[in-house]
């Protein structure tokens, strides 16, 4: 094996959409999960992830679904929601140990255009020889064209890539195009270690 490609989502980042929330002490509980479903669970939110949708028209229509009372937090929301982003230290401790050895590594995420900037920002970029987010390419795992695309970019063999992600379908797909491939739990680390035997 040479290349180990990573999903961001609950893999290089622990997603917790409820600390993005709980600034607002002002909202109850209640509120709170509204907020959260109709916004991080819409069909806006998949088609940003998709790049096919701007912001700006996400929260329009995002805004739309919600109760009076609630459509004023749906924007500042949307801006800060990076925050949702726990860096899982211990995946980034194992990306620099497998550069260390000498081996590549890549990321392919569903996720919106933000997440381009906070990588940079976070300088995430910098442990990655390669990057393809799913909103600047129009596709969306588990479409196989999407591992096709990561495969041809970096000029990668199938055979040579392991792909770790959280979901099983998109694991299931990466095997489909003869990418090795395991469904990774961020509390289990160790198997992972276990699997790819670095």
């Amino acid at each position: 094996m040479k290349n180990y490609i990573f999903d961001l989502g609950n893999v290089v980042f622990i997603l917790d959409w409820d600390s993005v929330l709980t600034k607002y002490e002002e909202l109850s509980e209640e509120e709170k999960n509204i907020l959260k479903k109709k916004i991080f669970e819409s069909g806006e939110w998949f088609k940003l992830d998709e790049g096919i949708i701007s912001k700006e028209d996400a929260i329009k229509t995002m805004e739309s679904t919600l109760p009076d009372k609630l459509k004023k937090y749906c924007s500042n929301i949307m801006e800060t929601w990076t925050d949702a982003l726990i860096i899982n230290n211990e995946i980034l401790e194992l990306i620099k140990n497998i550069k260390e050895k000498g081996y590549n590594t890549y990321v392919l995420s569903n996720a919106p255009l933000d997440i381009d900037k906070y990588l940079k920002d976070k300088k995430l970029d910098k442990l990655f020889d390669g990057i393809i987010l799913s909103a600047f390419e129009k596709l969306v795992k588990p479409n196989e064209k999407i591992y096709e695309l990561i495969l041809n970019r970096f000029n990668l063999k199938a055979k040579e890539c392991t792909f770790i992600d959280d979901r099983l379908e998109n694991v299931e797909a990466a095997k489909r195009v003869g990418i090795d491939a395991f469904q990774f739990d961020y509390k289990n680390i160790k198997a992972l270690k276990e699997y790819i035997k670095l």
